[in-house]
Order: structure tokens, then C-alpha cells, then sequence
């Protein structure tokens, strides 16, 4: 799918600037399903907080709309989440039950900041440290949670809230003899017509239609004294309201937010990156954490409580084939307006329809190809998806699972950056590109070798990078040192390659370095490399790759007095 940003993300003005009336059909079809999808969602998630049922709706249209003002993604739907409201409620288990919204909306207040702070601080270039694996897998594990948690309601059954999975199956299976085959009928009616659309040559919104066709079976055959529906909303106003700055309180609640806020910006996070994949959206993780956290500190003004990029949501939007994140404004308004004119008809929605609409989407959530490529993939990658996966589904608290992903991420950064990648390259006049890489026992003793350094050089590699230069020292009369593709190289580096160069020099080799800019040289300079080497024997890089190098082999040509073979 083709982004109107050109997969880069804008402000509203020009988002609204850029607009096309094409659009607005697909945004409006896309909007009206979310909007669709989030009403009885965001009620329930409102209830595993442990709030009144309107808390959800107050908090979905809010988000809706501060993120549309503030976000940069064309397909990023928030609001409610189920792991967002599993955080809140595992963290203030403790809370009283008549300070208990008093300290939500607090908890909201702080998760705001905290994120505000995260994106300030450029605390995105912590991407890296999230794995591909873990990613697929944290996905992977959240839609079997979103998809189990709806089995209940998908056969009509009622049962306790919990936290685990396999507690959910439990109480599943004990209570299967309640089934009631009436919403299971309606929630496979629902799946029927979602394929069915999706499968035809009519570009109309499956999930709404799904959606209307089994409440429309519902008012028709009178069975909602049979069926569980979403029954009347009662709905009147917004209220806006001042946090209550209770210093104390504050105290006691900034490690539970910061959790809370941590979990928001790992699930906005594998949100990112897995509709990235899809939609090869860039985006600027540090301003998508800012704007979950004005988003976040803007619902503690409105009763909301702590909201974040919603996986099922954002699925869905994507599957109705949004355009722009108009479709998000379009959802947040037709929520509303649902709740104020249609209340006659919402009211008759069948909780199992709902049920199936979700599952659906928690199937699409599965991306089975991604599965089988880190099954074949490497070790570690594999080892890495199926921990974290397991660690999704089985966590009390979806925060230890998010934290175990980022830990197996460093883990896999730190083994990575452990080993220094040093390329071999040489000069070959017969050669179309000149430069082919070759293998120090191929270099005669009169060659010159190019050390072609890639990447990190960092404490962790020093070792490494150490024994490569170790192996190499006398493989060639002269060296020149390719150092265009150095990401970073801090000093415990830079003095294993002091001591090289202090070698090589030592039996009269020659040393020179190319692909150097401004910034390579000063820090260089600075921690003495451009004093032993000598600026003569310096080349910085030009618009064409390798050009630099070329010019250190001719100087190296010249002289040792001969050709370079």
C-alpha cells in the first residue's frame, strides 16, 4: 500500500493540506469499522481497569482525536488496550475502591510524562535493542491473548476476569457445558460475512457489515433475551477535570507508572514495526513517543485512563484499507455520534458478533510467513521468538514479558557487537571494480591490504577487533585503513588500533587511511591516530564510493615505485 506521505510522516495541516476526496471513502469506510470495533472493546477494557463502562468510550474518543493532531502514523489506531488496561489494574490492585479513579487518572497523568520524557530524550534510539524476533513474537503472543480472551464471549459464557491464559482455558473448558449455541451462531455469522466481503469484488467495509448483519438478525428475531448484547449507554457528557496532585501519592505511584508507561511504549513500539513491515511506513519513534505521551497526559484531564497504539485496531484499520490517519479523527466522531443518535441500534449488538470480529483480526495479527522464516532462521533468532512468545502468553503481568524481550534484545545486541566486522580488500586492475574482496593469505608480500571496517567499534568488539588485526599485521608491506562505514568507535578501539599501526610501523610498513569526513578526522586527530599515520597519508571521501580509497592505492603505488597486483 502506498502512503500519500510518501511513507513519511506529517502534521495534520498538511496531512489536511495534502487531502484528496479519493480518500475519503476508504478513511471513512475504515473509520465507521474502528469506531464499530471500539465500542464495545473500549467498554470492556474499561471494566478490567475497574472503571464504569463510559471511561472506555470517554478515553477512546479522546485519544482518537489528540492522536490525530499529534501522531505521524497513517494506520496507527490508539485508544484502550487489553494489555494496557491488564497493566493498570495488576498495578493498583492495591488502590481503595472509593480513591480508585482518583488514582488512575494520576497514573494516566504520570505515564504522560514519563513518555513525554522517553521521546525527549531520544530514548527510540533504544529500537535497537528490539529484535525482529522479539517483535513477531510479542505479536504473535498478544494476538493469541486478545483472541483467547474473546472466546467466552464468542460461546456466551460468563465467567470472573483474569490475567493468564491458561486460567482463561481453564475456566473455558469447566464452563463449556454453558455454552450458548445462539451466540455461537452469530459470532461464526459474523466471521461468514467478514470473509465473504473481504473475498469479493465489493470494496465495502467487512467488519461493519459483519458487524450490522448479525445485530439486524438480533432485532428481527427478538433474541436479545437469548444473546448477550451491549444493551444502552449511558452517556450524557464529558467531564473535564483537574488531576488531583497529591505529592505522596505521586511518590508512591512513579514506579508503577514508569511501568505502565514502559509497557505503552513497548506495544506502541511492536506496533510500529509490524505494520512497518507491511506498509514499509518510516517513522520517528522518538515523536511517536512524545505523541503517545501528550495523548496520555491530555486523557488524565478527561477521566480517561492510560491508552497506547492498539494492535487489534491498527490491524483492522490497515485490513479496511485506510488511506491517511483522518480515518482515526473519522473513528473517534463516530463514536460519538453512535453513542448519541444510534443508541437504539447499538444497544442490540450482540457481544459474540463482536467476539468473532476480534478473532478474525487476532488471526490476521499472525503473520505465519514471518513464523516460518524465524523458524529456518538462525538459532538464536528462533530461540529468541519462541521465548518471547512464551513469555507473552505466560507472564502474570504483561510487563515482565515486555521487559524479558527487551533483555533477550540486549542480549543479542551485546553478542552481535561482541565480534568486530573487519572486511579484506584489495587492488585489481583487471577487475571491473577495481576493489574485490579477498582473504589475507591471498595478499602477497608486497600489497598493500585494505582493512575495511563496518559498524560498531566498540568496548565490547575490542577484543575481537584485537585478534583480527593481530592475524593480518604481517600479511601485507602496507596497510590503508577504510573507515567510511564506521558507525562508532570509542577509545578502548582506538587504542587496539594504535597498537597496530604502531607494529606495522615498527617494521618500516606503511599505513594510510581513506573514507574519512570531518567528523572521523577530528575524533581521530584527537585521540592521536592522524599523528602517527601523518596527514599525507589521508584521503577523504568523495560522492563516489571507494573513490578515496582508489586515490590511497595510487599513492601507495607511488610510493613503494611499483605496481599494485
Amino acid at each position: 500500500m502506498v502512503s500519500i506521505m510518501h511513507n513519511k510522516g506529517k502534521n495534520i495541516i498538511k496531512t489536511l493540506k495534502e487531502y484528496k476526496r479519493k480518500y475519503l471513502q476508504q478513511d471513512l469506510s475504515s473509520g465507521i469499522s474502528i469506531a464499530a470495533l471500539s465500542v464495545p472493546q473500549n467498554m470492556a477494557y474499561a471494566l478490567i481497569v475497574g472503571l464504569n463502562p463510559v471511561y472506555g468510550l470517554t478515553t477512546s474518543i479522546i485519544s482518537k482525536i489528540i492522536s490525530t493532531i499529534t501522531g505521524r502514523s497513517n494506520y496507527i489506531i490508539v485508544g484502550p488496550t487489553n494489555l494496557m488496561a491488564m497493566a493498570i489494574a495488576s498495578n493498583l490492585s492495591f488502590v481503595q475502591e472509593e480513591s480508585y479513579l482518583e488514582t488512575v487518572i494520576l497514573l494516566t497523568l504520570l505515564v504522560g510524562v514519563f513518555q513525554i520524557i522517553a521521546g525527549l530524550f531520544k530514548f527510540g534510539k533504544l529500537v535497537k535493542y528490539v529484535s525482529h524476533p522479539v517483535i513477531v513474537g510479542l505479536t504473535t503472543g498478544a494476538a493469541i491473548i486478545i483472541g483467547v480472551g474473546q472466546l467466552k464471549n464468542f460461546i456466551g459464557i460468563t465467567f470472573g476476569r483474569t490475567y493468564n491464559i491458561y486460567i482463561e482455558i481453564y475456566h473455558l473448558i469447566i464452563n463449556f457445558d454453558a455454552i450458548n449455541y445462539g451466540a455461537v451462531l452469530l459470532g461464526l455469522l459474523t466471521i461468514i460475512l467478514i470473509i465473504f466481503v473481504e473475498k469479493s469484488k465489493y470494496k465495502i467495509p467487512s467488519y461493519l457489515i459483519g458487524v450490522i448483519g448479525t445485530t439486524i438478525i438480533v432485532m428481527i428475531f427478538s433474541l436479545n433475551n437469548q444473546v448477550e448484547i451491549v444493551g444502552s449507554l449511558n452517556f450524557n457528557r464529558f467531564n473535564i477535570n483537574l488531576p488531583t496532585f497529591n505529592p505522596k501519592m505521586i511518590i508512591n505511584l512513579s514506579t508503577k507508572g514508569l511501568a505502565v508507561a514502559i509497557v505503552g511504549l513497548i506495544q506502541t513500539l511492536a506496533v510500529v514495526k509490524s505494520i512497518s513491515n507491511r506498509t514499509n511506513e518510516e517513522l520517528d519513534i522518538n515523536k511517536e513517543f512524545i505523541s503517545q505521551g501528550v495523548m496520555n497526559f491530555g486523557l488524565s484531564f478527561f477521566n480517561g485512563f492510560a491508552s497506547s497504539a492498539s494492535f487489534t485496531n491498527t490491524f483492522a484499520n490497515y485490513q479496511s484499507g485506510a488511506k491517511t490517519r483522518i480515518s482515526e479523527l473519522i473513528s473517534a466522531l463516530s463514536i460519538l455520534a453512535f453513542i448519541l443518535f444510534f443508541n437504539f441500534f447499538i444497544k442490540f449488538i450482540p457481544i459474540s458478533a463482536l467476539a468473532g470480529l476480534v478473532l478474525v483480526v487476532a488471526y490476521n495479527m499472525i503473520d505465519t510467513e514471518e513464523i516460518k522464516e524465524l523458524l529456518n532462521a538462525t538459532k538464536a533468532d528462533t530461540l529468541i521468538f519462541i521465548l518471547t512468545f512464551i513469555a507473552t502468553i505466560s507472564s502474570p503481568r504483561i510487563e515482565y514479558a515486555v521487559y524479558f524481550g527487551v533483555f533477550l534484545s540486549i542480549i543479542t545486541v551485546l553478542r552481535d557487537s561482541s565480534e568486530a566486522n573487519v572486511g579484506h580488500l584489495k587492488y585489481d586492475k583487471d577487475a571491473h571494480s577495481k576493489i574485490i574482496t579477498t582473504e589475507p593469505e591471498d595478499i602477497e608480500e608486497d600489497e598493500y591490504i585494505i582493512l575495511d571496517l563496518v559498524g560498531d567499534f566498540t568496548f565490547s568488539a575490542a577484543d575481537s577487533f584485537k585478534y583480527k588485526l593481530e592475524d593480518v599485521s604481517e600479511a601485507a608491506d602496507g596497510y590503508i585503513i577504510r573507515v567510511r562505514n564506521i558507525d562508532n568507535m570509542d577509545i578502548t578501539s582506538i587504542n587496539e588500533l594504535k597498537k597496530f599501526i604502531k607494529t606495522v610501523q615498527s617494521r618500516e610498513g606503511e599505513i594510510l587511511i581513506s573514507g574519512l569526513n570531518d567528523n572521523k578526522y577530528e575524533i581521530l586527530k584527537n585521540l592521536g591516530i592522524i599523528q602517527l599515520v601523518g596527514e599525507e597519508n589521508l584521503f577523504f571521501e568523495k560522492n563516489k564510493i571507494l573513490s578515496s580509497t582508489l586515490d590511497a592505492v595510487e599513492q601507495a603505488e607511488k610510493d613503494n615505485g611499483n605496481n599494485t597486483n
